[in-house]
């Protein structure tokens, strides 16, 4: 066993309060590695804007992006991103049918869903907003592209409306539940299983939300790839 190693053992009971030079759970930094590892997409879909994704822009800043929200209240958000991206805009819900749906529009407008909550929740209004599934609505698809999707519990919603092109799709983030917060959410086993049936597996975490009110973890942002992805193609522990 070499110095280093020796050190490393040394120091693992004292892990907890060592600062990390980059935070263990981290978009940028899972992302980045699948730069490294020569993804580039052409096409993105960020499903669920609210006031934007940032992360992601900044990532793959010359990307095609997909902005997909039904709120109205983050239309100027969405046209001001729109001059910093080349992007189009679609003013709609995504979901597992064609046509119209009833929408909570919340006080935070990033809370704004198709569900009902668990529990009181600051809502300004329902309205009803077009509806879209994903392979309706994007029946061709430039790759390698991306979709990220974050709809406040309607994951699954959405993810059956993609069925018909799913395939097509090199990377997929999703916001999943631990702890259901809205009436009939799916959690992460539901998300996992429904990915996994359709030929994609778990990559990466790349974020955990804990719930205020006992800070209990209660969401993650899981990357999916295709299961025979090149992104795995790797199975080494160290270079």
């Amino acid at each position: 066993m070499d110095v280093l190693e020796n050190l490393k053992n040394a120091l693992r009971p004292f892990e907890p309060w060592i600062p990390l030079r980059t935070p263990r759970l981290s978009w940028q930094r899972s992302l980045g590695a699948l730069k490294n590892r020569g993804f580039a997409p052409v096409t993105v879909f960020d499903v669920g804007v609210g006031f934007g994704t940032f992360g992601l822009y900044q990532l793959f800043p010359d990307a095609f992006y997909h902005l997909i929200e039904p709120t109205p209240e983050s239309q100027p958000h969405l046209q001001r991103i729109a001059r910093s991206l080349s992007c189009q805009i679609h003013p709609l819900a995504l979901g597992d049918r064609d046509g119209e749906a009833r929408f909570e529009i919340r006080a935070d407008i990033q809370g704004s869903t198709l569900l009902e909550e668990v529990g009181e929740r600051d809502f300004l209004r329902f309205e009803t907003v077009p509806m879209s599934r994903f392979d309706t609505l994007f029946p061709h698809i430039e790759g390698p592209a991306l979709a990220k999707i974050d709809v406040q519990g309607a994951e699954m919603i959405v993810l059956r409306g993609m069925t018909g092109r799913i395939a097509e799709l090199d990377a997929v983030i999703v916001e999943t539940s631990t702890i259901a917060t809205v009436k009939g959410g799916p959690e992460v086993a539901d998300v996992v299983a429904f990915m996994r049936e359709h030929g994609f597996v778990v990559a990466d975490v790349l974020g955990l939300k804990r719930r205020p009110l006992d800070d209990a973890t209660a969401q993650l942002d899981l990357l999916f790839v295709p299961q025979d992805s090149s992104l795995r193609a790797d199975r080494r522990w160290a270079g």
